[in-house]
């Protein structure tokens, strides 16, 4: 039978038997979804990689305790981001800190977006974020934590998480407006 005809169920049903077929087939099943949320938390494409890879060595480690009755995608999301908050804390000593200026980070306010932005667009957008204010993006703006949550993911203060999201958006705006201002740059 192909991947096709076996349900999600199916599949971590036959992971749970340790049957190494079935887990290729859940990778493959979950592999863009796994990386369109890991390249939104790593730094560049490798990273988002091994975080991929982490988080599904860690759900095949713990398929026995994922409740068959709950969406499988939920639990494998809270997975990929707690792995990418781990892969972050282990490497956050390498990091650099950068404090902006927010004056130097103003731009005239857009009351509309001139063009949708594809997905390789926004990818591009928040990949020019530092490491810290591109969490902070993620989980409060993505994923739904509040500055409190955040805080305590991150070992830092509910302030912190607030400013350095406030700077994340004016660092986004400033680069959509470079963005579209480029004479390279085609609407879509």
């Amino acid at each position: 039978m192909e991947q096709q005809n076996y349900t999600d169920r199916d599949l971590i049903l036959e992971c749970r038997k340790g049957k190494s077929r079935f887990q290729e087939m859940l990778y493959r099943r979950f592999y863009a979804f796994a990386m369109s949320v890991c390249l939104r938390y790593a730094p560049n494409r490798d990273d988002a990689l091994e975080i991929l890879n982490d988080s599904f060595m860690k759900v095949f480690q713990n398929i026995m305790s994922y409740d068959l009755e709950k969406p499988f995608k939920s639990w494998f999301r809270k997975i990929l981001v707690n792995t990418s908050l781990d892969k972050y804390k282990e490497n956050k000593k390498y990091f650099i800190h950068v404090e902006f200026d927010v004056s130097e980070l103003e731009i005239a306010h857009e009351p509309e977006l001139e063009k949708r932005l594809n997905a390789e667009e926004i990818l591009e957008l928040l990949s020019g974020l530092p490491q810290i204010y591109r969490l902070v993006f993620n989980l409060y703006e993505i994923e739904g934590y509040s500055h409190d949550e955040i805080a305590g993911m991150l070992d830092i203060a509910p302030g912190t998480s607030r400013s350095q999201l406030s700077r994340a958006k004016l660092m986004l705006k400033k680069s959509w407006s470079e963005m579209k201002n480029k004479p390279y740059h085609e609407a879509i």
